[in-house]
């Protein structure tokens, strides 16, 4: 299976990409990825649009070979910390171009992944938890971004059948509830049974 995680900063994903893979035996992954064209996009202090495009692109194409063996799979299970939704979401913030002009540039070099999951959080909350940090806010950590990427996050989630919304204002261990709950419903409806029961057992 492939699988993303995707929301909002601060939402809590990283907490919750340890609890799929320590359920699922799932890779874990960051996309953008420790890559050459990762390494150059991580240095940049306030990337342009053509930049993050570019970027973003280029790494993927490079973890496309990984990803396209784990989807669909009942053997090879990845789960990504970010997906090319998070570009949707992103990147048209005030950019002029529209979230699905992005998905079509991604899903040129991607598969289809088997679940989004997409952490909601209130912006605000988001804000709060990512300044008790203590670090510096980057370049879209900001209200106005944030709150135009959860509701590209919140539209696309009513229409596309692989993309689901889990409220992720609640402790972690709901969340971590909620997350296998879907996985599990996803899992038997795909494959007619959970993949990862039957490889623990």
């Amino acid at each position: 299976m492939l699988i993303s995680i995707d929301g909002i900063d601060g939402c809590g994903k990283s907490t919750q990409i340890r609890h799929i893979s320590g359920m699922t035996g799932a890779k874990a992954i960051q996309e953008i990825s420790d890559s050459h064209w990762g390494r150059i996009f991580r240095s940049l202090e306030s990337p342009t649009l053509a930049e993050q495009i570019a970027y973003f692109l280029a790494d993927r194409a490079g973890l496309s070979p990984m990803l396209t063996e784990a989807a669909g799979s009942e053997a090879h299970h990845i789960v990504s910390d970010r997906s090319y939704l998070s570009g949707v979401a992103y990147q048209s913030f005030n950019s002029g171009l529209a979230p699905e002009m992005i998905e079509q540039m991604n899903r040129a070099l991607v598969p289809e992944y088997d679940a989004m999951l997409v952490l909601d959080l209130p912006v605000e909350v988001s804000l709060e938890r990512v300044k008790k940090r203590g670090e510096k806010l980057t370049w879209c950590e900001n209200d106005a971004l944030l709150t135009w990427a959860r509701r590209v996050f919140q539209t696309w989630s009513v229409y596309r059948d692989n993309i689901y919304l889990i409220n992720a204002d609640q402790p972690p261990e709901q969340v971590s509830a909620e997350i296998t709950k879907v996985l599990t419903q996803i899992s038997n409806e795909k494959f007619g049974r959970v993949l990862w029961e039957s490889e623990a057992g």
